[in-house]
């Protein structure tokens, strides 16, 4: 019994790494539309509640305010991922939470990303930098 214990833990712990790993690649690849200035790109490619919640232009005008003035990315460090059923505000769902340690050109910051899934693909639906 404890062997076939073993094993389904070892098979559930690959099954969530693989999941992460390829939410990593999704979290990635958007804050890349970001860092080469694609925000409209960035805002299309984003989950329906994203963009119910904020227009395109007022997601262009944001970016240029607060990202924009930081320059381009030297590093970026993945420092978290947190899965979660339910965020405040927000419906029953999946959701992913990853934080990054960013060096800018103008200074060091943290990114953290939302992502849901509740469009079937993983999308994003916050981003926030501090």
């Amino acid at each position: 019994m404890k062997p076939l214990i073993l094993i389904l833990c070892l098979f559930i712990s690959c099954s969530v790494w693989a999941e992460t790993t390829k939410n990593m690649s999704v979290a990635i690849n958007w804050l890349q539309l970001i860092d080469a200035g694609e925000y409209t790109k960035s805002w299309q490619q984003a989950d329906a509640l994203f963009k119910s919640q904020l227009s395109k232009a007022n997601w262009k005008s944001a970016l240029n305010t607060v990202r924009a003035p930081l320059g381009k990315v030297a590093t970026r460090e993945q420092i978290s991922a947190n899965a979660y059923s339910s965020l405040p505000g927000a419906p029953q769902g999946k959701y992913l939470i990853v934080q990054f340690k960013t060096q800018f050109s103008a200074r060091l910051a943290v990114e953290t990303l939302t992502l849901s899934k509740s469009s079937g693909q993983w999308r994003a639906v916050g981003y926030f930098i501090k």
